[in-house]
């Protein structure tokens, strides 16, 4: 069982609406009292992201993860249309992870 997720938050620049996101589930994760790490990337280095145990991007990609990380679309978290499913999502993804 872990006991800290480590995730990466990846957008088209990797900058500002991965901020925007990182922010989010950050909150999210602190009220849950998860303990975790957030690392921003660029959608494109998505798939050869290592040594992470969940990936949210903020843009729509087919891109899957080649060390096996699940990737889910964040972009709930920043327009704030089906951010609360997408809650409930994410945080049923890190506790199935964090029971492994």
């Amino acid at each position: 069982m872990k006991s800290k997720i480590k995730m990466a938050v990846a957008c088209g620049g990797g900058i500002f609406t991965t901020t925007v996101v990182t922010d989010k589930i950050k909150d999210i994760l602190k009220k849950e009292k998860i303990q975790f790490s957030i690392t921003p990337h660029k959608i494109t280095e998505v798939a050869n992201l290592e040594g992470y145990d969940l990936i949210v991007v903020t843009g729509k990609t087919n891109a899957t993860n080649k060390a096996g990380a699940p990737v889910m679309l964040g972009l709930p978290l920043f327009t704030g249309v089906g951010a609360e499913e997408f809650t409930e999502e994410l945080l049923k993804e890190i506790r199935r992870i964090m029971e492994e």
